[in-house]
């Protein structure tokens, strides 16, 4: 075999290969450009709180549905899906936790050595309150906040167990009294699932099915870091859907945007990323003014973008309370 030979092989099998990608190349479909669906029609919705914001409302941008109901119903609330565990208070009643550092439920007789904690507005599952409970059963003190009645402001709870199927709590007052053990049966329809301690304790179906809502309007405790000490103070606004992002845009006008530029904004999964300051008190006319320069673009839980702004807080009498907003599909 000459040298002439010894190129020539390995060139012979470099261009059949190469022929053969060409001729299978050939047989190929082209790809089919994806062709979106035209923008819908801008809508203005409106939702009723109450003037003192007693009130809480869901609302779904693809349907218009609203479900609502009153903010301090629920006391705890518990993540519903089938690998969940995480367990929150509720903000809006100004709940607060302390962790007892004792397995001995009999022994917690009063709130003596209590160091409450809080949600953070965000609902990071990193950030809860009660915090991973899982491997340690201890007691814990609940202050279900200043609005209940004397005899039914504090319990005492353990986290007992958990399972694929349910959550088992048992609680009782501070003297021992009105014990109860409950199961919380998960349900991976909805995000959450509410629970309340008023008569006996009991679920809530205060929640839609999780694929039925995107935004929540409602009030929650909002903690201003910037004071010292750190000031707990009760806000009224948005939260998401756990399964949706929303970017934040005040560069373009609402009319100004569109699919093309949506896509390219940063997008946060934070409970509280519309949160509450949309709006402001105007002390010198007192009252309240929307920010309707601010656009929330939101990526709901089937992809479908929406943008969304609000353009007033008050209804056709005047009465705070009534959030009134622009949202269209892009």
């Amino acid at each position: 075999m000459n040298n002439n030979s010894i190129l020539y092989y390995p060139i012979l099998r470099w261009t059949i290969a190469l022929l053969l990608l060409v001729v299978h190349g050939s047989c190929f479909k082209e790809d089919i450009a994806m062709v979106l669906p035209p923008p819908g029609d801008a809508q203005i919705d409106q939702v009723g709180l109450g003037s003192d914001y007693e009130r809480q409302q869901y609302f779904d941008l693809g349907t218009g549905d609203t479900l609502g109901s009153k903010y301090d119903s629920w006391d705890l609330c518990f993540e519903s899906s089938s690998s969940g565990w995480h367990i929150w208070i509720n903000g809006g009643n100004l709940a607060l936790i302390a962790n007892m550092d004792t397995q001995d439920f009999d022994a917690i007789m009063d709130t003596v050595g209590a160091a409450w904690k809080w949600d953070e507005a965000s609902w990071h599952l990193d950030s809860t309150a009660i915090g991973d409970w899982r491997n340690e059963r201890m007691v814990y003190v609940i202050d279900l906040g200043y609005a209940k009645a004397a005899g039914e402001r504090f319990k005492k709870i353990i986290f007992q167990s958990l399972t694929d199927g349910y959550y088992e709590i048992e609680y009782a007052n501070l003297d021992g009294s009105d014990v109860h053990v409950k199961q919380i049966q998960k349900n991976d329809a909805y995000a959450y699932t509410y629970f309340t301690f008023a008569d006996g304790g009991s679920i809530l179906p205060i929640e839609p099915d999780k694929q039925r809502w995107d935004i929540l309007f409602t009030r929650y405790r909002y903690i201003f870091y910037e004071e010292q000490p750190p000031l707990p103070y009760l806000v009224t606004g948005i939260l998401i859907n756990p399964g949706i992002e929303v970017a934040i845009d005040s560069s373009y006008a609402f009319d100004e945007i569109h699919y093309e530029n949506a896509i390219s904004f940063n997008y946060s999964a934070k409970r509280d990323i519309i949160g509450y300051n949309w709006k402001y008190y105007d002390f010198d006319n007192a009252a309240y003014v929307v920010r309707s320069d601010i656009n929330y673009i939101i990526r709901d839980m089937e992809g479908v973008y929406w943008k969304l702004h609000f353009i007033d807080f008050y209804n056709t009498l005047g009465e705070k309370g009534y959030p009134q907003f622009e949202y269209q599909r892009l």
